[in-house]
């Protein structure tokens, strides 16, 4: 089931033409940063966009200017982790695994020194469970994190329900450019 709706979603979030896809961008830009997850943190962890993804490089040159200590993860693979590296500029990113752009320079920071995490998903149900590309950098990475997750995703990668295992790692709150929708693993939330 993950599979195809990995497949299906993806389509749907391919098929974007690039000015609708700039706007809702846009939108879910203005939404994170008017949170008080965002306002408050000082060390946030962005992911570099690939394959259609929401686009966060303006989120980070943003936060940067706003005097943010921007992170972003570097791909292990041999140890199948992600490291993470803080950046100063744009400019500091090089191609990595899988052809996604990361930090250059990797000096690795824990990660419960990271305030605040932005997560990259494929799609998103209610309670906070994602599907991903299916290799689990994420859930690994956010075992044990108790701090601020936020995921990133188009209003139509938000889906019924995600089949979920004991490993998965659920975000705390989900913007998409229609709505914030803060999760709970009941499927009760709060939206706005």
């Amino acid at each position: 089931m993950k599979k195809e709706l990995r497949e299906k979603i993806m389509r749907l979030r391919n098929s974007h033409c690039k000015k609708e896809k700039e706007k809702k961008d846009e939108e879910i830009k203005r939404l994170l940063f008017s949170t008080k997850e965002f306002k408050f943190s000082k060390l946030v962890l962005f992911y570099y966009p690939i394959k259609d993804e929401v686009d966060t490089t303006k989120m980070i040159e943003e936060s940067l200017k706003l005097g943010k200590r921007v992170f972003l993860p570097v791909t292990d693979v041999k140890n199948h982790k992600l490291i993470i590296s803080e950046i100063n500029t744009i400019d500091d990113l090089i191609e990595g695994a899988f052809g996604i752009l990361e930090p250059k320079n990797t000096n690795p920071v824990k990660i419960n020194n990271i305030e605040l995490v932005i997560v990259p998903g494929i799609a998103f149900d209610k309670r906070g469970y994602r599907i991903g590309y299916g290799m689990g950098y994420y859930d690994k990475l956010l075992n044990g994190f108790d701090k601020h997750t936020i995921g990133l995703a188009y209003d139509f990668q938000i889906v019924k329900k995600i089949p979920n295992e004991t490993h998965d790692i659920p975000v705390k709150k989900i913007i998409t450019e229609k709505r914030i929708i803060e999760c709970d693993k009941n499927g009760q939330n709060n939206e706005r």
